[in-house]
């Protein structure tokens, strides 16, 4: 992202923290297999090639795969999000998505001068970022979502950095941005301290066989949560950060204290309480925490992990610009510290992590099936059946059917199941239990737990970041060595020219593989998805940056 303050860290040296005992991965990285300046602008440059070769399969209406509503209306703009359903999956209008594409595009423009060009290639880029932008004008007034700032300032903001944006567009996105950022402040409660992150209610997804064809039905909870607030919350602090508006200002540093208070835990095993990881829900209604995304309520979901770090780094940087005063909040710095931390500690066993770091463990079985009152407890995981995955796919270690207390569904909901038999041939409803995905064993093809590498990248781009800020130098070296240890394995591992677990990611343009979105709702999982792609751009162009402040005079 582009916050840009004057802000430098001033605080003591962090002791060293983690597992005495470090994996062998994490020992084997030798200076020599470092991650270079150079290989970062290569990245670059392949970005810069798979883009235009997405473009190319837009244009020429080539190996897409579109949402039904932009098949419905064929004015809308719809916008590249993932490789799913066989082909490049557009998405339409208003999807929290929707600003990495052109957002990706506006970065290498903006760091023009470290990617290869050939001729004419500048200026398609130009013309596509600036057409798919488009598609977000009317998100500045999208008043029923908090995504904005991914949708805003990772598109619009992102343009403003290339200095051959045209006079007319630069004033037109400057005045969304602003528009945004009054609909986004909009749905902060001074009450509760928090943006308020979705206006819908959870439902539990199941499928039905009904006169032999399966239905697939939305059933009501019990007990839906009231005021939920995530952790990707925390992303959106730097758009309304980047203003001189001081209730913007009051909103961020507000929600992030507020977010402090309520949305970390430790792991059993940590008894020193080290390393805070962060629930990804808390319901503000009901005041209990959660996991809408994740291996269950209580588990360390790998990208809510790099939205925690990200956000409160934005945090720390904006401090010395605040417009309001921070003598009553709590100590950021020493959050962040614990936040680096804990990610030091869970990549001990790998640089590229599982899509919920908790997903491999061998009582992984145990977080998905918890339903403790103390938690909101809905996920999709409790009715994620094995006929909605690819055959080799296991969300985690010991995946089987779940039996469930009935109590976890609205009475109206019982009602409709009642008679109804599930995908397996069983009944849904077995007196107070509920059957979603029958009872037997799913076949023993399930056994690859899919990594993230959109977690993965996200990580690198936030520890070269502070790393470039960061005034004491083994702090510098020490998260910047980290990040080229994940960006090194992300580069020879993952890149699509590199790997081949989809076979056409590289054909049609996508940049890094292995990406894992929504696995609750069985969606895009071990597959390239934009805001992957686009971290890892930012991720490259942080290590430049990074490598330039260590020789700048």
């Amino acid at each position: 992202m582009k916050l840009r303050t004057s802000f430098t860290l001033v605080m003591a040296t962090l002791m060293a923290v983690g597992c005495t005992n470090k994996s062998e991965q994490t020992q084997a990285v030798q200076p020599d297999e470092t991650f270079s300046e150079s290989q970062a602008q290569a990245n670059l440059t392949f970005a810069k090639n798979q883009y235009l070769k997405m473009i190319d399969h837009i244009e020429n209406g080539r190996n897409l795969h579109f949402r039904p509503a932009c098949e419905a209306d064929p004015t809308m703009i719809c916008i590249p999000r993932s490789e799913e359903h066989g082909g490049i999956f557009m998405d339409k209008n208003e999807k929290w998505t929707n600003g990495f594409f052109p957002g990706l595009m506006w970065k290498l423009l903006a760091n023009k001068e470290n990617v290869e060009w050939q001729s004419g290639e500048e200026q398609k880029l130009y013309n596509s970022a600036k057409y798919f932008q488009q598609a977000l004008y009317g998100d500045a007034t999208l008043s029923s979502t908090h995504d904005l700032g991914f949708m805003l300032y990772d598109s619009f903001g992102e343009a403003l950095q290339y200095e051959g944006l045209d006079a007319q567009a630069r004033e037109l996105y400057r005045k969304l941005l602003d528009t945004g950022r009054a609909t986004l402040s909009a749905r902060y409660s001074d009450q509760k301290g928090v943006i308020k992150s979705w206006d819908f209610e959870p439902n539990m997804k199941l499928t039905t066989v009904e006169n032999g064809e399966q239905v697939v039905g939305l059933y009501s909870l019990a007990n839906p949560w009231t005021y939920p607030v995530i952790i990707d919350n925390m992303m959106n602090l730097e758009y309304l950060l980047d203003s001189d508006v001081e209730r913007y200002h009051e909103i961020a540093f507000t929600h992030a204290k507020t977010t402090l208070a309520n949305h970390y835990f430790y792991d059993e095993s940590d008894s020193k309480k080290q390393f805070p990881l962060s629930y990804h829900v808390f319901d503000y209604g009901a005041n209990k925490p959660g996991n809408w995304q994740g291996v269950g309520n209580i588990s360390a979901w790998a990208r809510g992990q790099g939205w925690s770090l990200y956000g409160y780094l934005t945090i720390v940087e904006a401090m010395d610009n605040a417009k309001i005063d921070l003598s009553e909040f709590p100590d950021f710095n020493a959050h962040l510290h614990r936040l680096l931390g804990s990610i030091e500690h869970l990549l001990e066993d790998g640089y590229v992590p599982y899509w919920d770091f908790f997903a491999a463990r061998d009582n992984a079985y145990e977080y998905a099936e918890n339903t403790s009152p103390e938690t909101a407890v809905y996920s999709g995981i409790l009715e994620l059946c094995s006929k909605r995955l690819e055959a080799h796919i296991t969300p985690y270690k010991g995946y089987r059917p779940q039996t469930l207390d009935a109590s976890l569904l609205s009475q109206e909901s019982l009602d409709r199941l009642q008679g109804k038999i599930n995908w397996y041939g069983e009944p849904v409803l077995q007196g107070d239990k509920l059957v979603p995905c029958g009872s037997e064993p799913y076949p023993q093809s399930h056994q690859k737990i899919p990594r993230d590498t959109s977690a993965a990248a996200l990580y690198a781009s936030a520890l070269y970041r502070y790393a470039t800020i960061a005034d004491d130098r083994a702090e510098k070296e020490k998260y910047a060595a980290l990040a080229d240890n994940i960006m090194a394995e992300l580069t020879t591992q993952y890149r699509t020219d590199r790997n081949n677990s989809r076979p056409h990611s590289f054909d049609y343009g996508f940049v890094l593989a292995e990406a894992t979105g929504d696995m609750g709702n069985a969606g895009e999982i071990s597959t390239p998805i934009v805001y992957g792609d686009f971290y890892f751009v930012e991720a490259n162009i942080r290590k430049i940056a990074y490598e330039q402040s260590i020789i700048a005079p």
